[in-house]
């Protein structure tokens, strides 16, 4: 059986472990503007989850070790194949659109995933979640779209719905899937899935990126998207996830795109708008109606730990 340790922390850790990722994941916006014009988007995400994996693999391999079995491979590779699928559709999408649609758009999976996670486990969204879901999503909008308010469609667009589509999947699956399994060893076994996708749509969509491509900028890039954007971030996730209702979760990683653009405008590559600051009051709200009005499974959980139980780490 899969051996884990257990410690007792309160529902606010997990949450501020997901928040973590999408911290981490919003300042990858910032370093993925130039290693994205050295390497094309398959092979940046090809060679980023192969590295990803090896390092976290090396430095967890006694955990992993102990806990690797037939359910950590059939989970981590479901998740790992819906997410690695929703990455590879993004980033094709993301030719046929603009950065800030493309992010928009992508944002949905947080409408999304309360009803996929319907579909999986049975257990209708309370409505609370889809109201604080649809007001994020609205200042998403307003951080990510600017002047760019079209309500047409391109292909990039539709593409960038369907992996929207693949994220909220993972979520929910994840939800209902992982409960039981060690989170450092599915992440490995995620980042092997993600590897996998992105390897095989490079090699159907892209050319191989030349030598001259890696230079020491680029690995020093390379450096903060595997360690932090990926090993960092995808454990925190993971950990958070098997605490935090699939709903909430999908909120809370959503932020990704906020702390993008706080990374931007700290950055000097964009400045604060009167847009920015009304798409970030419509969030605010969303956070607020989360907090204020938890899931049942979110007062299941703070019963627990009133309770005397000790969640896993």
């Amino acid at each position: 059986m899969p051996t884990t340790s257990r410690r007792e922390l309160p529902p606010v850790v997990y949450k501020l472990l997901i928040l973590s990722a999408a911290l981490f994941w919003g300042g990858s916006f910032v370093v993925l503007k130039d290693a994205i014009n050295a390497v094309t988007p398959s092979w940046l995400l090809a060679i980023r989850f192969s590295l990803a994996a090896l390092v976290l693999g090396f430095i967890c391999r006694k955990r992993i070790a102990q806990n690797f079995d037939r359910s950590h491979l059939f989970v981590g590779g479901v998740t790992g194949l819906l997410n690695g699928l929703g990455y590879l559709v993004q980033n094709i999408g993301l030719l046929g659109t603009t950065p800030g649609r493309n992010a928009f758009i992508t944002a949905i999976y947080c409408v999304m995933t309360p009803f996929f996670y319907w579909a999986f486990a049975k257990k209708r969204p309370a409505i609370h979640n889809v109201v604080a879901a649809m007001l994020c999503v609205t200042g998403l909008g307003f951080l990510s779209l600017g002047d760019d308010l079209s309500l047409s469609l391109s292909w990039g667009d539709i593409l960038t719905l369907v992996s929207a589509g693949f994220f909220a999947a993972e979520i929910a699956s994840y939800a209902c899937l992982a409960k039981d399994e060690d989170p450092i060893t599915l992440t490995v076994v995620q980042f092997c899935a993600y590897a996998i996708v992105c390897a095989i749509g490079g090699l159907l969509t892209e050319p191989l990126p030349p030598a001259s491509a890696f230079t020491q900028d680029f690995w020093l890039q390379m450096a903060y998207l595997v360690i932090a954007s990926s090993c960092l971030a995808t454990v925190a996730q993971n950990i958070g996830q098997k605490h935090v209702p699939a709903a909430e979760a999908a909120l809370f990683l959503s932020f990704e795109s906020v702390f993008g653009v706080l990374f931007s405008v700290l950055f000097g590559y964009e400045a604060l708008t009167l847009t920015l600051f009304v798409g970030f009051a419509f969030i605010f709200v969303s956070m607020l109606i989360t907090e204020l009005m938890p899931s049942p499974e979110a007062r299941a959980v703070e019963a627990e730990l009133a309770a005397g139980g000790k969640p896993e780490l």
